[in-house]
């Protein structure tokens, strides 16, 4: 198993997306995992009429660590055009829209935020207070999403 083969599994990547390459810079104490993907149809994500990819941006994004080495995902995430609904960034399936870390570590950041103090989990994870701030609103906002969506209307007899 090489390298690539084995972040893809580490990070559960499917077709089309892949890892095209692992760079260990040992001097930042850094592993730069590059994700690619393969050619493919976009679909809208509001009306899923087929899209044509008018730009890239690259993105990054902090994923957990691979040993004593902070991890950093790297991507050249397409920007496609919808007729009806403009220009969208495409979803990639390991960040939530306009994140910058993935959603592994952010779960991992809820548990180490929930078992110590937020500066001590912020020396842990090697992140901002702003940081881990933001990581805890955001998943107080899943977890309400969650919640309206599992409650009953109220049971009249």
């Amino acid at each position: 198993m090489n390298d690539t083969h084995l972040y893809e599994e580490i990070l559960g990547l499917k077709d089309p997306w892949y890892v095209a390459a692992v760079r260990l810079e040992v001097a930042k104490g850094e592993v730069e995992i590059e994700v690619r993907y393969r050619d493919t149809e976009w679909a809208c994500s509001v009306c899923r009429n087929r899209m044509h990819i008018h730009e890239y941006t690259e993105r990054r994004w902090r994923h957990l660590d691979s040993c004593q080495f902070k991890t950093i995902i790297v991507c050249q995430v397409p920007r496609v055009q919808c007729s009806e609904h403009g220009s969208q960034t495409v979803q990639v399936p390991w960040a939530e829209k306009q994140g910058r870390f993935t959603k592994l570590f952010e779960r991992f950041a809820i548990a180490v935020l929930g078992e110590c103090s937020i500066s001590a989990a912020c020396g842990l994870l090697g992140i901002s207070w702003d940081e881990a701030d933001g990581i805890k609103q955001r998943a107080v906002k899943r977890g309400l999403a969650r919640k309206e969506e599992n409650v009953c209307p109220p049971h009249w007899d």
